[in-house]
């Protein structure tokens, strides 16, 4: 308990008094604690509001970027043949490996792999065995392909479109055909210069101009009678 000044008589009034015992002016109460607490409050309020908010334009966000991020790993997707491998074909585009998962219940041998052949001659890679089973998949380097010229698949200019699988097993010679993703117009040019083939595009371009000069020219319109001819026939004199 401590002493202090009445603001009317400044005569001393004890702290825990109500009311001054002199001048009996009533002491008021502090409000600050009160003001305080309701000061936290408004703003524990506000900032669960902003973090509300805020929360779906944020997952938004990170939404519209990670879908924006190439995945390090591509899965390739199989066509459906008849005589068709059960494999599983994975991509890393980090590491540039190729993984070849034999998921039926019998080997492969004398494996022939094609890359980005599209129907002629790609990079390609002879392996001699895969055997099933998870662990049993083959790793295989993406520079390791070659096409018949010699020339390596370069993965930081090329880009990996198709992967073909030509075995033998013992259901006889059995395929597979995985697309990673469609092929850019530039790597299909690249790939028919390395093999000696036009591309589409100027092919049907020389067809058309070659259609264009050989059709014949239209026939001449037919001679109209001149006028001599027609002032030279008899004249009909009336009756």
């Amino acid at each position: 308990m401590s002493l202090r000044k009445c603001p009317d008589c400044y005569k001393d009034v004890s702290s825990s008094a109500p009311s001054c015992p002199h001048c009996g002016r009533r002491r008021k109460k502090s409000h600050l604690a009160i003001e305080i607490v309701m000061g936290l409050s408004i703003t524990s309020v506000c900032l669960v509001a902003l973090a509300w908010s805020s929360g779906p334009q944020d997952a938004a966000v990170n939404d519209t970027v990670a879908s924006s991020i190439t995945p390090e790993t591509a899965i390739a997707r199989p066509y459906q043949l008849e005589r068709s491998l059960s494999a599983f074909v994975g991509y890393n585009r980090t590491l540039h490996i190729f993984r070849v998962e034999n998921r039926d219940t019998f080997p492969w041998t004398n494996c022939l792999l094609s890359l980005n052949s599209h129907g002629i001659s790609g990079y390609e890679l002879e392996v001699e065995s895969i055997e099933p089973g998870l662990t049993e998949a083959a790793l295989l380097q993406s520079v390791e392909f070659a096409d018949p010229d010699g020339n390596k698949f370069d993965p930081s200019t090329d880009k990996v479109a198709t992967l073909d699988l030509d075995c033998e097993s013992t259901h006889g010679r059995l395929y597979y055909r995985g697309k990673f993703g469609l092929e850019s117009s530039a790597n299909r040019a690249g790939s028919a210069a390395r093999n000696g083939v036009p591309s589409t595009g100027g092919g049907a371009r020389v067809a058309t101009a070659g259609l264009r000069a050989s059709s014949p020219a239209p026939p001449p319109p037919p001679q109209q009678p001149s006028a001599r001819t027609s002032s030279s026939a008899p004249a009909v004199r009336a009756p």
